[in-house]
Formats: structure tokens, C-alpha cells, sequence
């Protein structure tokens, strides 16, 4: 049976041809964090010299290629590339290899075999690795291949355009079939000692040449960038990952077989755009015959070694995995079904004593009949490893999430696919591995375990198809069968079948096994995983019981001073400088304190900078006086970094959600969450939940299982529902909100009035920051109330008026906005305004030099007191990729604040004073390493997802000032800005010392712990708050680009915010509408089943290219006399654009609420609200003066009133 090779590229911008990419600096992914080979490219690559030469053949410049490796891979002409020793060995220990490189040619390496335990230096301390062991496993490896007969899938790490919003992915780039594998390869000029040590100077890279292009092909990703729609039909992200991890892996035929059908779905879809980079109609023929191959060499039973380990009869399973025809497949399998029931002593040749024969028989006959008929006729028809098979016939299988019986799986194997959760992200059993198995090929004479048309095999179709859509509750049934069936128009004609709605209704009883069937009130109906369901109607129930109790019995009496003491600051300059203002406010925080106090169920709500951790502070403590001291608390946020922050701010005891759930036996071992099983939380009075709008449904459902209601008087949820919602499905704290402001408003405490502002302002720097993000406020953007959305419009012009004319400058004393073109210019106004900004509050000056620009940058990270403080400054970029990126700016801010010594050392792409981010929880059951140096000893400690660090040199190498004569960086610490880990140092890297009972430190891998930090996604920097921050954002239309991200970004910061605008406001304007809420696209039903239409959620800009849907203007204006106007627009096919920004000759600008045709003439119509309000008729004189002034006999109006439709009507037939 053939093995197929999956190999993996550093990105290109033109398809692995053999060039230099068109715009090398455009290409910033080649030099990314998980490029190939890991930093390599960004340390060695000559980018003047890739400009100069941008587009041109590496055949013309020998050893110019920094990304040879890979650069080749489709590439038509033969290239020369170098390979430099490793960093560590000495200039005399060996030369650089010049290596020429064929046609068709990429070099990979089988890390996974590197770094197993299978080739640990046995006989020297001194190298943990035997490397002449690693070389033999190297041949082992490339040795199972086949010439003319493996397939190779190239495919992009995690560096690449498509791992965006927190998500890393894989992507396929292309496929050919094996040609040649080059010879071993070994530096030259190589010293005895290193040829000793190193298998003779063995180079890790093997040259591996394809057929094409007379095999295979390239997806031409670089013609269509610009094109999201067009991308989301060529991009192929394996969901099964684990065969392209480690660089270079085998891919097994199942696995090969899905890739196959993805391409084939890609081709067809070159097809339909009339593409021309290849003749894809003779490819989508290969890829017919490729697939063919792939069945056929898939066999009848490719799960049968796995079956042989479980039973104990690994010692045969060599001789199985030689057969290359099926019929002898078969013969071997029932010939081990015959020796396992007593009909025959041997397999093939292969014999056994009486005492193998009588244990594996008695084994055998000990197991349940439903686990035997597993083992013998249903696994063995599934391409799974041992490991696996194994977790799923123990009597422990919920570890991996499965909860059916044994006699249910062999009814019915989908359930496989339905249930199985492993213990890590490559740990999955993909649909198509279970679908190929009960559909066999006809051609090995099996019967089928399923019919092709079985409810079985379409109910684990939807279950596929809703695991697609994580961010919804449910979908529609028509949509996913749509889906379902383009999925199976690929499949070979004895796997395809056609299903109809009807289905769902016939096979009900099948179906909702793992699904929930539901219409709504047109009769159309929507799917479920009933888990997702069931976990709706428990929060749904849950929160209603607690609303259904009566209010809470206060022991002491409580009014709205007690509240005013504790929410007062007897420090706080407003006392002196605003004292009625500050009064004020004061008044409406303990009203609502007063409102929710004796609440079973509270909301605390607010924006940015409405004194939510004040607030709950005072309830806090006076929960304490009302009921006593012994009132229990138990307070939790989604996440370390949060939960670190409320105990803190309230000096009481916090926990993760996680943490809570995993010291109740809530979580499985494979780190799922379990429904039950696992205990009730003690006793406690009172449970507050922080930053709720960061939890998911599935989370919020485990935890309301694991609290014992009985003891709990009350629950307090606090956030801010205009966040970012969850990673993960639903909106669970935005639905309660929306649910309690409708049924019990009194249950809602909604901070609005602003305290961060008024300080500010008495302080002078400035409102513009939380002015600016006042316009982005979801919650704010409709409203029944006349005149509410106008005065939002009204600020928004307002806000965008002054960008205008003071842009590229100051808009306000804590807010600037600069525009920037390019890459060039983005760079330059960026680092100007940082230096102007470290300049200004460290009163350092800063010269244009390495040493200059490190100081000021070191000094700017500092406290008063000369600790560090990574938080002080900090670029957010909403993107991972391009050069306006998250990846690209990071390592452009190494080589101008860090310059001196990321060129000296790299450890993983990490050095001294680097500002890092930890991304990996390291919770109580998996603590890091510190030196406390209080304490002055290496002991364990916890830190999260989410915490920024400054890497700090390793205690053990201060010595004589060792770190600055290094061979090479092999561990560093890292200093946390977190106040309650300013006495420790984390250890990152290896030969860290020692801790307790003088036990050795393990290697803690830097890749696996930390990431650069000096520019962060959004979602990264949720949850945190920074003194200055850099927004980033580009002209680019995006699905990732959200009103709630924005709004995000901008109230991260406390003193200044600068925003980088590519061009024009025209993106920030884009956002501000309402298509853009991120949370308002998302169909939950918590207590309200009302499905978004289906254009909704797959439209991102509802005005673009003229085409309007009446039914949506509902869900995309503002106002029900908008919603009048822009549906008979609509309906009338008008052409038309909403709140589309209009520049006047001299620059100036504003939003017409619609911009209209008529017989080809452009028109501008305003409807006007509340002229009542002063300021509100202020702006629009100015505006209507503005548009008698550049845009006469332009202007059409209609005001607030009973008659609008009527007015509308006759401005449209004037018109027509």
C-alpha cells in the first residue's frame, strides 16, 4: 500500500515558481513565527536585494534564496541554493553546502522522528539526542515512500494569509506525484568531532522532486487575494491535522482521499472563473484517477493493524501491512477471526505455542459480543490508529467524550465520528474516515454497514456541517442540506445519494438522537446539536427559576449612602474639581446599586470607563455588612488574566471558569466539558461572574450545572455586551441582557454615565478616546426612541469632521489620527509617533540610532520604580498577516526598538528584552517554573492565556556576564506585568536548573509558551488595559473587521489612543454600520427563537454593488422611519447606497443618509428627526448650508411624522 508525504512550504506570493516573489516585502508570512524552516528565512533573507530583483528567476542568482527550501517546489528550471551550518558549531567545524536543486523541487525533513524518545543519547549526558540514531531514522522514514506511485501534498504552516482570528491553520497549496528522492546531503570541509557527533555532517534537509508538471498542480492563491469570495472556494484547511504536523509526515489514504475530493471542489471552481494558469480540465481528469488509485489502495480493511495491537497480535502485524492485494487482506483477517475462535492455529505462516493460543483465545472470548463484533467487522474498516480504537472500546470512553454504548457504535459507527473528542486538537476522527468505512468499494465484495441513503449517515452529515458553524446555535435545514449534497456530488457514484427535507421528517426519530429539529413561525425549519439545544434550554431555565424567586431578605438595612461610601473615592481629584458632576454620578451608580442589590439575578452592564469594578467593589462589600462577613463569595472570569484582575480590584478570592469546573470533576481528561458526573459547588452566598461577554454557551451551561442552587442567594454577571462576542457559539450574556431589559428591567444595572471621561476632562486630556467609541457602541446604533439614532449620526459626523480636518495629528489631547498609504508610510508614522510618545513621557530624547532607540524603549517600559512594565505600550492590528499584520510589525519592532540583540541571539524567534505574551494557560494543574526572588529558589507557579512579559537574561547566566559571549540562547525568563508576580521570573528554554527535592527543570519550549508582543491581535489584548495604544487599520474588507472589534481595540487604552488609517476614514465608517455588529449575526435563541434571514449572515456589506434586500433594511438602519424608506427604494429597485461618505471639493465630508439614482442623476436624501433638540438642529444648518454649497438642487428631505410614507412616495415618483 502506497504512502503518501505531506511537505510543507514557507509561503510565496507566486506559487513556489522558482521566482522571487513579485512584491518580496508585500510578503511578509515567508518570515513568519511557523514559516519553514521555523525563523530561518527572516534571519537570513536579503530583502533589498529580493526588491531589486522582484519577479526574476533564483536560477540567475545562485545561493540568493533564503527560502530555497521551498521556493522550488513548482518551479521549471533547476536553482542553486546554500545551507549554512548550524549557528553553534565554530567556523573551522564545516563550510556552507551548495546544493543544486531540480526542477519541481522542495526540501523537507521528518522532525517528528528527530525529536522522539527514540533517539535520546543513551550513552552521553552532554547531547540529548544520538544524531546517528536520528540519521537512520531519517532513512527509515524517507525509505517508505514509493517512486511513481506516493502522492506528495505541499501545504503552508501556520504562517500563512489564511490564520486569522486567533486561528492557526494549515493550508494545502498544492499536489504532485513522487518523482525522485534526492541523496542524503552533508556539509562540506567537516571536522572530525562534529562528523563524530553529527552523523558525519549530515544536512536535515531532503531534496524531494515531483512530476510536475506533467502530474499535479499549484492553486493559484496570488491571482485572487483581493478576492475573499473567490479564496473561500480555493483555500483547503485540512480538518484532520495531525498529518501535516512536524514538517513532513505520511499521509494515509482516507486522509488523501478528502484532500483529493477538496481539490477536485478547487478545480471545479478554476473551471467556473475561466482561469488560465492551468488547463484545469486535464487536472480535474489526474484528480479523477488519483482517486481512484486512493480506493483501491485504501483496501478493504485499512484499521485492521490496529485491531491486531488491541488484541495483542502486534507480532503479525508486519506481515498484514506487506499484502498489497485485497483478497489477501481478507484471507489474513479471517484467518485471525478463525484462530481467535478455536478454528485454526495459525495466520498465514505465522505460528503460535499453546500458551499464546490459549490466552488470546481467552481474551478474546472475555470481551463483550458487542465489543468482538467491533473488533472483527466494523473497526477494521476504519483507518484508525491503535490509540484511538482503544480509547473507544475502554469502559472509560468519556474521557473522550463518547457516551454511547458499545452495541450502539457497532449499529450504527457514525456515532464514532459524532461523539469522539481527543486529548488534543489532532486528536480527531474526521466524518470521511467513518463514512469510508461503512461504504465500501464494490470492488472488495463487502457489504456496506449503512445504506448509502441512511438517516445514520445523513444525521452525521449535519452533525459535520453545524460543527462548521461555531459561532450559531442552529442553522437552516435547507442550507445545510444544500451543503450536504454538494459534498456528496464529489463522491464516487456508489457513495452519492441525494437527500430532501423530507428526510428529516421521516427519519425524526434518528435524527434527533443528535439533533434537534425545530420551525419557526413560516414553517421552515432549523437544525441543532442537541447538546447546543440542551445547553439553551438549561441557561434559559436556569436564569428564569432565579428571576422567579422572590427578592433577597437583607439581614441589615441598606440605602443608597451606604452605597455613595464605598463608591467614593475620598482621594479622587473630582472631589475639588468637579464636585457636582462627580455627585452626580455618584447618585446614578448607587441608584443602581440599590436597583440590583437584593436581585437572585443581576446584570451589571456598561461601557469602557463606567466604573463597572467600582460598582461591584460596593456590592461587594456591603453584600458583606447586609449579611455578615461570613457570606460566602465566589467570584470567576472566563479567563487567568481576568480572574487575576477582579481579585485584585475586590480583594477577594477569584477563579478561572475552568479552574472552578476542573476542581468539581467537570472536565474530562481530554479537557472537554462533561454534562454530568462531576459534583455541586459548596455552599456558597453569593457567585459573580466578570467579563461574560467572553463566554461561549457551552461554558456558561457547564457552569450553571456544577453550582448547587439551593445554597447560592445570588448571581452577578458584569461586562460589557458591546466586546467582542465569544470565540466559540453564541452570545449567551448579550441574549440575557436583551431578555431581563424585556421582562425584568429592574434586574439590570446599566452604567452610562462616564467617570473615565470626567476625570479626563478635569485632568485635560481629553475625551476623544471614549467619544470615538461612543460611536461604536452596538447597543446604541438602534433605537425606538425619536431622535436617538439622529444624535448618534450627529456625533458621528461630527467625529469624522474633525479627523478631516485635523487628521495626521492630534483630534484630541488622548486621541490621534494619522493616515498612511503604504508599507513605507505605515512604518514611518508609526515609529515617529511612538518615539514622539516614549520621547514625551520619559523625557528621554531619542536618536536615530540602535543604541539610542533601545534605551528610550527600555526606559518607556518601566515604572516609577524601575520595574518592568510591558503594558505601557501597545500596537493592536485586527490581522495575523501582511505587512500591516500582527506577525510583520512585530519583528519590524525588534529591528528598530531591539535591534542590538535579536541580530546577536534567537531562541525560537525570542530574545533578551523582547516584550512577549504568554499564550498557553498554565493553570494549577500544569504550573511554569519561576525563580522567586524573594525567596530566592526555583518553585512552580501559575500564569495565562494572555499575559504580556518583558524577557529578562537567565539568573544562571549573569555570571561574569556570561549571556553577552553565548555560542548560542538556550534559556531566558520572562517578567509578567501582573502586580502579583513582580518577585517572579518565568524559565523558558532548557538547562534551567534545578527545583524541588532537586529535581531537573523540564525543557519549557518558548514555541510553546510564549509570542512576540509588541503588536497583538485584538481578541489577545481583550481583557487588558494599556497606557498608549497603536490601532492599526487598513483598507481591507473583511469578514474579520467588526463594530465590536473596533470599539474593543480603541477602550483598551487608558491615556492615549492613536489610530493608523489606511487612506481615508472609509473603513471606520464601514464599521459603524450595522451589517458590521459582529454579535447581531449570530442566530441564538437563549429565550428567543427568531432566525436572522439567511442572507444576513453571509452578506458583510448589504449596500455594495446596488443590490438590496427589502427584508433586511430591518436589520440594517437605524431607524423604523429609515426602515420605510429604504424598503420602498428597494422594492423599486433604486439604486442606492446607506450613510455612504460625500466629499465635498474642498475636502470636507458627511453621511447623507441615503445616496440614490435617478435616470443616472445622483441625490442625497436626509430624513430629519428631532429639530427640537438644539444641538441636533445646530449640526443639520450646517449641513444644509454645506450641501447648498457644493451640491445645489441635490438634496432631498423628509421629516419625522405620521405622513412619511406618503412624502417618500411622491419624492420618488417626482424622481422616477
Amino acid at each position: 500500500m502506497a504512502i503518501h508525504m505531506s511537505l510543507r512550504l514557507a509561503w510565496h506570493s507566486k506559487g513556489w515558481n522558482g521566482h522571487i516573489c513579485d512584491s518580496p516585502c508585500e510578503n511578509t508570512y515567508c518570515v513568519g513565527q511557523y514559516s519553514y524552516p521555523g525563523t530561518n528565512i527572516a534571519e537570513s533573507r536579503d530583502l533589498d536585494f529580493e526588491t531589486e530583483h522582484a519577479g526574476e528567476s533564483f536560477s540567475l542568482h545562485p545561493c540568493k534564496a533564503s527560502c530555497g527550501y521551498s521556493v522550488n517546489a513548482f518551479g521549471k528550471a533547476p536553482i542553486q541554493i546554500q545551507i549554512e551550518p548550524p549557528k553553534w558549531w565554530k567556523e573551522e567545524d564545516a563550510g556552507p553546502a551548495r546544493i543544486t536543486l531540480p526542477p519541481a523541487t522542495a526540501c523537507t525533513w521528518c522532525y517528528e522522528a528527530m525529536y522522539s524518545d527514540a533517539v535520546l543519547n543513551k550513552t552521553s549526558a552532554a547531547y540529548k539526542y544520538d544524531n546517528n540514531e536520528r540519521a537512520e531514522k531519517a532513512k527509515a522514514y524517507f525509505s517508505q515512500f514509493e517512486v511513481g506511485k506516493s502522492l506528495v501534498f505541499y501545504y503552508a504552516g501556520f504562517s500563512n494569509p489564511f490564520s486569522e482570528n486567533e486561528e492557526n491553520n494549515y493550508v494545502v497549496v498544492g499536489v504532485s506525484r513522487l518523482k525522485e528522492i534526492g541523496d542524503f546531503q552533508y556539509y562540506p570541509k567537516v571536522s572530525k568531532a562534529i562528523s563524530e557527533k553529527y552523523a558525519g555532517g549530515m544536512i536535515w534537509q531532503k531534496p524531494i522532486t515531483s512530476n510536475y508538471p506533467e502530474e499535479g498542480f499549484c492553486i493559484p492563491f496570488w491571482k485572487y487575494m483581493d478576492r475573499e469570495e473567490v479564496l473561500n472556494q480555493l483555500v483547503i484547511q485540512p480538518q484532520h491535522k495531525a498529518p501535516f504536523q512536524f514538517v513532513s509526515r505520511e499521509i494515509e489514504n482516507d486522509d488523501a482521499i478528502e484532500i483529493v475530493n477538496q481539490l477536485l471542489s478547487a478545480v471545479d471552481a478554476l473551471i467556473a472563473l475561466g482561469d488560465d494558469t492551468e488547463n484545469w480540465s486535464v487536472r480535474r481528469k489526474w484528480l479523477g484517477s488519483i482517486l481512484n488509485e486512493l480506493w483501491t489502495a485504501r483496501g478493504p480493511y485499512p484499521g485492521f493493524a490496529s485491531v491486531l495491537e488491541n488484541l495483542e497480535l502486534g507480532g503479525i502485524e508486519a506481515d498484514y501491512l506487506k499484502l498489497g492485494d485485497e483478497a489477501e487482506m481478507k484471507r489474513f483477517r479471517n484467518q485471525v477471526c478463525e484462530l481467535l475462535t478455536g478454528k485454526r492455529d495459525h495466520v498465514f505462516e505465522h505460528t503460535f505455542s499453546a500458551d499464546e493460543l490459549k490466552k488470546l483465545r481467552r481474551e478474546f472470548q472475555l470481551r463483550e459480543d458487542a465489543e468482538q463484533k467491533l473488533l472483527m467487522d466494523v473497526l477494521p474498516r476504519f483507518a484508525l490508529p491503535a490509540k484511538q480504537m482503544r480509547a473507544i472500546l475502554s469502559e472509560d470512553r468519556e474521557n473522550v467524550s463518547i457516551v454511547s454504548r458499545l452495541d450502539e457504535i457497532a449499529e450504527n459507527p457514525y456515532i464514532i465520528f459524532e461523539e469522539y473528542r481527543g486529548y488534543d486538537k489532532e486528536d480527531v476522527i474526521p466524518f470521511y474516515k467513518i463514512d469510508n468505512g461503512v461504504l465500501a468499494a464494490p470492488e472488495f465484495g463487502l457489504n456496506n454497514l449503512s445504506e448509502v441513503g441512511s438517516a445514520e449517515r445523513l444525521r452525521a452529515f449535519c452533525v459535520d456541517e453545524l460543527n462548521r458553524i461555531a459561532a450559531h446555535s442552529f442553522g437552516k435545514a435547507a442550507t445545510i442540506l444544500t451543503a450536504i449534497n454538494h459534498r456528496l456530488e464529489r463522491l464516487p457514484e456508489w457513495k452519492r445519494y441525494v437527500y430532501k427535507l423530507k428526510h428529516f421528517e421521516v427519519d425524526a426519530d434518528i435524527m434527533e438522537k443528535a439533533l434537534f429539529l425545530r420551525k419557526d413561525e413560516k414553517g421552515q425549519l432549523y437544525l441543532y446539536l442537541r447538546h447546543v439545544y440542551e445547553d439553551e434550554r438549561l441557561v434559559e431555565a436556569t436564569l428564569k427559576l432565579l428571576t422567579d424567586r422572590p427578592d433577597i431578605a437583607l439581614k441589615r438595612a441598606i440605602n443608597e449612602e451606604k452605597f455613595k461610601e464605598k463608591l467614593k473615592n475620598p482621594n479622587s481629584e473630582l472631589i475639588t474639581k468637579a464636585g457636582p458632576e462627580y455627585e452626580e454620578i455618584l447618585d446614578k451608580q448607587a441608584k443602581i446599586c440599590m436597583k440590583i442589590f437584593n436581585k437572585p439575578l443581576c446584570v451589571l452592564s456598561g461601557a469602557a470607563g463606567t466604573g463597572k469594578t467600582t460598582v461591584i467593589r460596593a456590592i461587594v462589600e456591603n453584600i458583606k455588612r447586609v449579611h455578615g462577613e461570613g457570606a460566602g463569595f465566589l467570584l470567576m472570569a472566563p479567563t487567568g488574566k481576568a480572574a487575576e484582575r477582579i481579585k485584585t480590584q475586590t480583594g477577594e478570592a477569584s477563579t478561572t471558569i475552568h479552574s472552578f469546573l476542573a476542581a468539581h470533576g467537570w472536565i474530562n481528561k481530554n479537557l472537554t466539558l462533561k454534562r454530568s458526573g462531576g459534583k455541586l459547588s459548596l455552599a456558597v452566598n453569593t457567585i459573580v461572574i466578570d467579563e461574560c461577554s467572553m463566554i461561549d454557551l457551552k461554558l456558561f451551561a457547564t457552569l450553571l450545572r456544577a453550582i448547587n442552587w439551593n445554597s447560592v442567594q445570588r448571581l452577578i454577571l458584569i461586562g460589557d455586551p458591546n466586546q467582542l462576542p465569544p470565540i466559540g457559539r453564541g452570545r449567551v450574556f448579550a441574549d440575557t441582557i436583551a431578555w431581563l431589559q424585556t421582562e425584568y428591567p429592574e434586574y439590570v444595572g446599566i452604567l452610562t454615565a462616564n467617570i473615565r471621561q470626567l476625570v479626563n476632562r478635569v485632568q485635560g486630556n481629553g475625551n476623544g478616546i471614549l467619544e470615538l467609541a461612543d460611536i461604536f457602541v452596538q447597543e446604541k446604533q438602534t433605537s425606538d426612541e425619536p431622535g436617538t439614532t439622529g444624535q448618534l449620526k450627529r456625533k458621528k459626523e461630527e467625529m469624522f469632521e474633525r479627523i478631516q480636518s485635523d487628521g495626521n495629528g492630534d483630534i484630541d489631547k488622548d486621541l490621534a489620527v494619522y493616515f498612511w498609504h503604504d508599507q513605507e508610510e505605515l512604518q514611518t508614522v508609526l515609529r515617529e509617533s511612538m518615539i514622539r510618545d516614549m520621547e514625551s513621557f520619559t523625557g528621554c530624547e531619542a536618536a536615530q540610532n540602535e543604541e539610542s532607540l533601545h534605551r528610550i524603549w527600555m526606559q518607556a517600559l518601566k515604572n516609577p520604580d524601575g520595574s518592568p512594565n510591558p503594558e505601557k505600550l501597545q500596537i493592536i492590528s485586527p490581522y495575523r498577516g501582511e505587512f500591516y499584520g500582527t506577525d510583520a510589525l512585530n519583528l519590524w519592532m525588534k529591528n528598530i526598538f531591539n535591534a542590538q540583540w535579536s541580530h546577536r541571539y534567537n531562541l525560537d524567534g525570542v530574545t533578551y528584552f523582547d516584550k512577549v505574551i504568554q499564550y498557553r494557560n498554565r493553570p494549577k494543574s500544569d504550573m511554569a517554573y519561576v525563580y522567586d526572588s524573594e525567596k530566592r529558589k526555583n518553585e512552580q507557579a501559575e500564569v495565562f492565556n494572555g499575559e504580556i512579559g518583558l524577557v529578562m537574561v537567565h539568573g544562571l547566566d549573569y555570571a561574569n556576564r556570561a549571556y553577552r559571549f553565548l555560542p548560542r540562547l538556550e534559556r531566558i525568563q520572562v517578567q509578567f506585568s501582573n502586580r502579583n508576580r513582580k518577585a517572579l521570573r518565568y524559565n523558558y528554554g532548557k538547562n534551567l536548573g534545578k527545583f524541588e527535592q532537586n529535581k531537573w527543570i523540564p525543557e519549557q519550549k518558548v514555541q510553546d509558551n510564549l509570542e512576540l508582543a509588541y503588536a497583538i491581535s485584538v481578541h489577545k489584548s481583550q481583557g487588558s488595559e494599556f497606557d498608549y495604544v497603536y490601532i492599526i487599520i487598513p483598507k481591507r474588507d473583511s469578514h474579520l473587521l467588526s463594530m465590536e472589534l473596533f470599539y474593543t481595540a480603541l477602550t483598551r487604552a487608558q491615556k492615549r489612543v492613536t489610530v493608523l488609517l489606511q487612506d481615508d476614514i472609509g473603513t471606520i465608517n464601514a464599521l459603524g454600520r450595522l451589517e458590521k455588529s459582529a454579535v447581531r449575526r449570530i442566530n441564538s435563541s437563549v429565550f428567543e427563537f427568531k432566525p436572522l434571514p439567511e442572507e444576513m449572515l453571509y452578506l458583510y456589506d448589504w449596500y455594495a454593488g446596488g443590490r438590496k434586500y427589502a427584508t433586511l433594511s430591518e436589520y440594517f438602519v437605524r431607524s423604523k422611519s429609515e426602515v420605510i424608506i429604504a424598503n420602498m427604494l428597494a422594492e423599486r429597485e433604486i439604486e442606492f447606497e446607506y450613510e455612504a461618505q460625500l466629499y465635498a471639493p474642498d475636502g470636507t465630508m458627511f453621511l447623507p443618509d441615503f445616496t440614490v439614482r435617478f435616470r443616472g442623476e445622483t441625490y442625497y436624501w436626509e430624513h430629519l428627526g428631532r429639530l427640537d433638540l438644539p444641538d441636533y438642529k445646530a449640526h443639520w444648518e450646517k449641513k444644509q448650508k454645506w450641501y447648498e454649497k457644493h451640491f445645489p438642487g441635490r438634496l432631498l428631505l423628509t421629516y419625522e411624522g405620521t405622513d412619511l410614507s406618503r412624502a417618500a412616495e411622491k419624492i420618488i415618483q417626482e424622481h422616477l
